[in-house]
């Protein structure tokens, strides 16, 4: 006697069904997984925001003062802030702040008596050793990536990507490390070769931040909660190169928030001149140095000076971004909540 057995399987048809349900179901999750993971980095983000800005308020506690955002910056040939002669150092607040975000051995490290950058086009002089010469090492501090210096929606290199360029890297010639990047800087006012130092600067239009004499809490005579006292940015630009947190180079000091092209302008090629045609650049770059922006759809983050962190649209009106940028100015915006 035999017997047969039928052997039950998927139809062609039956398998094509269950391909194109499961390609549906992906594409419907896809989004939510790279939304989800998007908003851990912002979260991330935020925290490394909010760890800058306290650690700053911490340095105010001790020293009843903020760090300058930049000190005897070689880029400077002219005004009250241009350093003296043998006077160049070229270095970032950041490098006093270095201990309140538990990173006293790289603080340690860089001798605050010497150069950390070395563009110099006044020929001022540095007064010693260039970095990577014998006896000066802060090339090795400030070609430090630093994770708070970091915003991981940021696909860019975190150090710049050249030795051997005079305007930008560290001391051209006498070093093989590369300058570290920064995604947090600074509210400045955008400067090339003339500037004053901070407590010189007109009243109405002072930021928070400026070249060689520190903030105190007192000066934000617009309250510390309607004012910007850090800006994200992007680590790759177009037009310059972006801001280094250690050492001070031609430009990017420091992001100015009173950008006439607002946040997240990623253009570039004869948008400031006639026919003022934009043209798009990579989402990842911004189009203009010390500019404000992110790869957060949308907007960018601040850190104001009451040290709360606010995301702030890149559609927010330039007269707006002026107010939160001005310290002392008479025309606060009103508490962010």
């Amino acid at each position: 006697m035999s017997s047969s057995r039928s052997r039950a399987a998927f139809t062609l048809v039956e398998l094509l069904v269950v391909i194109a349900i499961i390609g549906v179901l992906v594409g419907l999750l896809l989004p939510a997984v790279q939304a989800a993971r998007e908003a851990a980095r912002r979260m991330s983000c935020s925290n490394n925001m909010k760890q800058l800005i306290l650690s700053l308020h911490n340095y105010h506690d001790v020293h009843k003062t903020m760090p300058y955002s930049v000190a005897n910056s070689g880029s400077i040939t002219s005004g009250t802030a241009a350093p003296a002669a043998g006077q160049v150092r070229g270095h970032r607040g950041w490098l006093m702040a270095l201990p309140f975000i538990e990173q006293q051995n790289l603080h340690d490290q860089f001798d605050f008596r010497l150069v950390a950058g070395t563009y110099d086009p006044g020929g001022k002089g540095y007064g010693g050793p260039r970095p990577g010469e014998a006896g000066n090492a802060n090339d090795v501090v400030v070609s430090t990536a630093l994770d708070t210096f970091l915003c991981p929606s940021d696909p860019n290199p975190s150090n710049y990507s050249t030795t051997t360029s005079a305007n930008y890297s560290i001391s051209p010639g006498t070093t093989t490390l590369q300058g570290a990047f920064t995604n947090y800087d600074f509210s400045i006012e955008r400067t090339s070769s003339t500037d004053n130092v901070w407590n010189q600067e007109t009243m109405s239009t002072r930021r928070a931040f400026g070249h060689n004499v520190g903030t105190k809490m007192r000066d934000f005579t617009d309250g510390t909660s309607s004012t910007v006292a850090l800006c994200e940015t992007l680590r790759s630009t177009w037009n310059g190169v972006s801001p280094t947190w250690g050492y001070a180079k031609w430009v990017g000091h420091g992001v100015d928030l009173t950008y006439a092209q607002g946040i997240n302008f990623h253009y570039c090629c004869g948008w400031d001149s006639p026919p003022f045609q934009r043209t798009p650049v990579l989402n990842s770059r911004l189009g203009d140095w010390s500019t404000a922006g992110s790869m957060h759809p949308g907007g960018a983050q601040f850190a104001f000076a009451d040290a709360s962190v606010h995301f702030l649209s890149e559609t927010t009106d330039i007269l707006v971004l002026r107010r939160l940028a001005y310290i002392a100015d008479g025309e606060p915006v009103g508490e962010f909540q």
